[in-house]
C-alpha cells in the first residue's frame, strides 16, 4: 500500500460501481468487488471522492457500499477482529484477505501476526476450491472479482490439470501464508498442524509427475509433518497429521522399493503402519473417516515391505523365481526343479513381466503345490495379486487379480489362505470405486478364478474360517 495513505475504504457488496462523477448515473470507470482497498480524498455530495490504486483511476463511490477505517496502529486490533469474524465466512474470501492486508499495514512493527497469516491460508484456500467448482455465469463474474482481489494483495493461485472424466482444471492456493505459520517458532500448535496438513496435501499435485519430482515433494510433505506433534493437539486433528504421515510414509516405502533399497522401503513402511496404528479411530472427525480407510488401503498397498517371506521347506517339482529383463523390468518364472522339464534348458514353464515392484516376501503356496500367489505393486496405491496356478493338463500359468474393475486409483487385493486340495483360493479385495470405499472377502474357483461366493463381513463365510491362513490374520489390514 501506498505509505501515505492514512484513510481507507474498503468494498463491501458485489459489484459497486467506481463513478467518474458524485452521480449515480455518471459512467462507470471501473468495477470493484468485495476486498478491493480505495484511498479516500474526500467527500461530496453524498459520495466519497476515492483513488483506485488497483485499477490507477479516481472516481466516487457511495459510502454505503464501503467501511472506513483509519490505516494506524490504534485500528489494527479492530481491523483483526474483523479478519477473525470473515476467516470461516464462506463467500466472502476476498473481503477476508483485503482486511488481513489492511491489518498487517497498521499492525505495529514486532506485531504476532500468526493467526492473521492462518487466516490469509484458510480463505485463500477455500476461495481456490470455490473457483474450482462449476458455477452458474452469473456466479462466475463473482469469483473471477474476488480471484483479481486475492491476487492484488499478493495472493497466488496455480492452475492444474483436473481430473480426465472432469475436463476442467483445479485453482489451488500456493501455501506461502501457510509456510509462514510453519516457519513461525511460537506459532500454536493447532495453527501450525493446519499449516502442514496444507502443504502435505497432494489436492493440488499433477496426476503425472517425473519420479524425481514427486519424491521431492513427498519429502517436504514428510518434512512439513514431522514438525508436528499430534499428542499436543485436539484427537481429531492429531488423527489427520498421522493419516497424512501414514500415506507419505507407504508412498516412500513403495519408491525405495522400486529403486532397490529394501530396508529404507521395510522402515518407512513400518513407520506408516505406526502412524496408522496410533490414530484413534473413535476420535476422528466424520469427513475423515473416508480418509482413515484410504491411509489403510495406501499402507496396505505396500504391506510386504516390512514383513519376512513364508518359511515353506517343501520339495516341489516347480519353482517361483524373478529375475530382470529390461532396465526397471521384472519377470516372474516358474522354473521346473526336478523331473523332465528341469533339464529342458532352463527354459520357464510359464513367465510374466512387469515394471512394478515383485513382493517375492509375499509368494504363498497352496498345500497341493498345484496353486500359489505373489503380489506385485505397480502403483504407489495399487497392489495385485498374480495366482500361479497347473492346470489340468500340467501346464503352468500366470494371471492377474486387480483390486477392482476400475482404473487404477487406490486398492489391493491379497491372498487370505487356500483350500487342503488347491481347489479353492481366499482372497481380500479393498479399492476405492468412484469415492467410496469398497471391501470384498472372496471364495474363488482355483481352475476358473470366478468368485464362488463373496461377502463384506468375514464372520459370514465359512470357507474363511475353515481355511484362512494365520500368516494372513496375521499382518492382514482388511480386519481392522
Amino acid at each position: 500500500m501506498h505509505a501515505l495513505v492514512l484513510l481507507v475504504a474498503i468494498v463491501a457488496e458485489d459489484p459497486v460501481v467506481l463513478r467518474n462523477a458524485p452521480r449515480d448515473d455518471a459512467p462507470a470507470q471501473a468495477t470493484l468487488w468485495r476486498g478491493d482497498w480505495l484511498e479516500v480524498r474526500g467527500e461530496t455530495a453524498g459520495f466519497l471522492k476515492v483513488y483506485d490504486h488497483r485499477h490507477e483511476r479516481p472516481g466516487y463511490v457511495r459510502p454505503s457500499l464501503v467501511r472506513v477505517h483509519r490505516l494506524d496502529e490504534a485500528s489494527a486490533p479492530e481491523l483483526g477482529s474483523v479478519v477473525r469474524f470473515l476467516r470461516d465466512a464462506g463467500g466472502a474470501e476476498s473481503l477476508g484477505i483485503g482486511y488481513a492486508a489492511l491489518f498487517l499495514r497498521a499492525a505495529p512493527a514486532g506485531a504476532d501476526a500468526t493467526e492473521i497469516f492462518a487466516a490469509i491460508g484458510t480463505m485463500a484456500d477455500r476461495l481456490a476450491r470455490r473457483a474450482s467448482a462449476r458455477k452458474t455465469a452469473a456466479r462466475d463474474s463473482a469469483l473471477a472479482g474476488h480471484l483479481e482481489v486475492a491476487a492484488s494483495y499478493g495472493v497466488r493461485f496455480e492452475s492444474v490439470d483436473g481430473e480426465v472424466d472432469e475436463g476442467a482444471a483445479r485453482l489451488c492456493y500456493d501455501g506461502e501464508a501457510w509456510s509462514r505459520v510453519l516457519a513461525t517458532p511460537g506459532a500454536p500448535p493447532l495453527e501450525k498442524a493446519r499449516a502442514a496438513l496444507f502443504l502435505a496435501g497432494t489436492r493440488c499435485q499433477p496426476a503425472l509427475l517425473p519420479p524425481a519430482k514427486e519424491r521431492a515433494l513427498n519429502d517436504a510433505r514428510l518434512q512439513a509433518l514431522g514438525t508436528i506433534d499430534p499428542a499436543a493437539l485436539p484427537a481429531w486433528v492429531g488423527g489427520r497429521v498421522r493419516l497424512a504421515r501414514a500415506e507419505a510414509l507407504a508412498w516412500r516405502a513403495f519408491d525405495e522399493a522400486r529403486a532397490g533399497v529394501a530396508e529404507g522401503a521395510a522402515k518407512s513402511e513400518l513407520a506408516a503402519v505406526e502412524e496408522l496404528a496410533l490414530t484413534d479411530h473413535g476420535a476422528l472427525a466424520p469427513e475423515d473417516l473416508a480418509r482413515y480407510d484410504e491411509a489403510a488401503m495406501r499402507v496396505a498397498a505396500g504391506r510386504w515391505a516390512s514383513e519376512p517371506g513364508a518359511r515353506d521347506g517343501r520339495q516341489r517339482a516347480v519353482a517361483i523365481t524373478t529375475a530382470p529383463r529390461a532396465p526397471g523390468e521384472t519377470c516372474v518364472r516358474v522354473v521346473a526343479v526336478s523331473g523332465a522339464a528341469a533339464n529342458d534348458n532352463g527354459k520357464p514353464l510359464a513367465e510374466r513381466c512387469t515394471y512394478g515392484v515383485v513382493w517375492s516376501s509375499a509368494l504363498r503356496w497352496a498345500p497341493s503345490s498345484t496353486l500359489a500367489t505373489l503380489a506385485v505393486q505397480p502403483l504407489a496405491a495399487w497392489t495385485e495379486l498374480w495366482v500361479v496356478r497347473r492346470d489340468d493338463a500340467g501346464a503352468w500359468t500366470i494371471e492377474t487379480l486387480a483390486p477392482a474393475t476400475t482404473e487404477p486409483e487406490v486398492g489391493y487385493v491379497e491372498s487370505a489362505g487356500f483350500s487342503p486340495d488347491g481347489a479353492r483360493l481366499l482372497v481380500v479385495r479393498e479399492a476405492r470405486v468412484a469415492g467410496r470405499a469398497t471391501r470384498k472377502f472372496q471364495v474363488l474357483a482355483a481352475p476358473t478364478l470366478s468368485v464362488e461366493i463373496q461377502c463384506g463381513d468375514v464372520t459370514k463365510l465359512s470357507a474363511f474360517k475353515r481355511w484362512q491362513a494365520a500368516w494372513w490374520k496375521a499382518g492382514t489390514f482388511a480386519l481392522r
